[in-house]
């Protein structure tokens, strides 16, 4: 099974439309992962995932500001479109999937809360959160201050994001 995460309701169709890490060509992306596909579910505006897969084969959730989860997800509903049938699409990257065609959306599931679904997965052991006070001070610090000396690279939506979250925590 493969999920899409998105917070757009009603899509029939999952467009190629999203930049391909590995062939630079416009594909639909998907993920074996369904929390990986939840924390998709955000605006474009917030375009901050700071989640990957470590050596355990779980994501590993990184806060780097306080609150991170609550403040993204919290009381969000997201869509989770699911494909049970993976004919046509290309495994590119451990659970990564693309497709360089739009793909038909086969059923969606909605949710209502996407960070109280993040944190029955993060109890059902699918993901290990750090939350913001767990991690190091001096990292945080340093991840807080690379964000200033590095925020007009993304754009003004971005810079916007990163005031409003980190500007309080820097130098």
């Amino acid at each position: 099974m493969l999920y899409h995460g998105t917070i757009l309701e009603g899509l029939q169709v999952i467009q190629a439309n999203a930049k391909s890490h590995t062939s630079g060509k416009r594909v639909a992306y998907f993920t074996e992962d369904r929390c990986y596909a939840l924390v998709c579910c955000r605006s474009r505006d917030e375009n901050f995932v700071t989640m990957g897969l470590r050596e355990d084969e779980k994501q590993h959730y990184f806060e780097r500001f306080p609150d991170q989860l609550k403040i993204l997800y919290g009381g969000k509903c997201g869509y989770l479109y699911i494909l049970e049938d993976m004919t046509g699409l290309q495994n590119t990257k451990a659970h990564t999937w693309e497709s360089e065609k739009d793909v038909a959306v086969q059923r969606c599931e909605t949710v209502a809360d996407v960070y109280s679904e993040i944190l029955k997965e993060e109890k059902a052991g699918n993901i290990i959160i750090h939350r913001y006070a767990d991690i190091d001070p001096a990292e945080q610090k340093l991840y807080a201050n690379y964000i200033r000396d590095h925020m007009g690279e993304e754009g003004e939506a971005m810079a916007r994001f990163y005031r409003a979250h980190f500007s309080a925590l820097w130098d």
